[in-house]
Order: structure tokens, then C-alpha cells, then sequence
């Protein structure tokens, strides 16, 4: 059963921050005027991060996804493949946000959804990476082929 979460959580996660990069890169906008919120938790990253995603505002939910993550092509390609999960985000509701464990500049949290009008409910893991004082939420992919992330890694592991 955990690994059947862990999967639909990757999925999503991952569509998530494809669904982002591309509509980002796509709209030729270079998000002008808009500035992330400094100093949040790592809670408050990911609230904030599906609360823009969850009403269509994907430039200023892209603030919130780490640099790496905004450019990494597989994410991009899955996006194309029309596998995005905008509309499980845009007709689901954060329960719950809860940060398991931290290590340096790595956390790993577990935020549970519900699906609206529904008692089907998803717990996902989330990374995130403290760049410059501020929390930026890893691809859920990218954790698990990028060695720089080993860290975090482990601690997703755990969960």
C-alpha cells in the first residue's frame, strides 16, 4: 500500500512541477512583479507553492520549485506526454503539511490531499533544498537520479 502512495505521490509531485516549468517557459513571461515570500517554513513553501499552482497561477508557483527543477527535461517531457496533474491539484485540499525529518539543507515533509467532494485521500512525500536562506521544492524524480540529493534521498526513505 505505501508503495502504491509513494508512486501516486511521485506522479503528481512530478506533474505538478512539469505542469509549472512548461507554463512557465511557454508563456514567454518572465513572471515580472512577482516575488516570492520570503522566510517561509518549509510548510509554508509547499502551501503557498500548491495554493498559487491550485489557482492557476503557475509563475508564481514556479517561485517556490528549485532552479534545477525548472530545468530538468524529463520533467518537461512527461508534461508533454499529457501527464500533468492539474486538475487532481485543482480539485484536491491540503489536510495536513508535516516536515519528518531534516538534514543540513535537506527536508523531507509529508503533506496529505483530499480529493473535494470525496473521501479518497493521497499522502505524498515532498523535498525540499534550502538555497539562500529559502525552501525550494525538489522534483520528486530528480531526487532519485541526481546524486546530489543522496541526502535527501535517505531521508525520504525513512518515510
Amino acid at each position: 500500500m505505501w508503495k502504491m502512495i509513494k508512486n501516486n505521490m511521485k506522479k503528481l509531485l512530478a506533474m505538478s512541477l512539469l505542469l509549472v516549468v512548461l507554463l512557465v517557459a511557454g508563456c514567454g513571461s518572465s513572471g515580472a512583479g512577482l516575488q516570492r515570500i520570503a522566510g517561509l517554513t518549509t510548510e509554508g513553501t509547499i502551501k503557498t507553492f500548491f495554493d498559487a499552482a491550485k489557482n492557476n497561477r503557475m509563475n508564481e508557483a514556479s517561485l517556490y520549485v528549485s532552479a534545477a527543477s525548472k530545468n530538468n527535461i524529463p520533467t518537461v517531457l512527461k508534461f508533454m506526454t499529457g501527464q500533468t496533474g492539474v486538475e487532481e491539484i485543482k480539485n484536491s485540499n491540503i489536510l495536513s503539511i508535516k516536515q519528518i525529518a531534516q538534514q543540513g539543507n535537506y527536508a523531507a515533509v509529508v503533506v496529505t490531499i483530499q480529493e473535494q467532494n470525496s473521501f479518497k485521500l493521497t499522502i505524498k512525500p515532498v523535498g525540499l533544498e534550502k538555497t539562500n536562506g529559502e525552501w525550494y521544492i525538489i522534483d520528486f524524480d530528480q531526487i532519485y537520479t541526481d546524486a546530489k540529493y543522496k541526502v535527501l534521498q535517505q531521508l525520504l526513505a525513512n518515510i
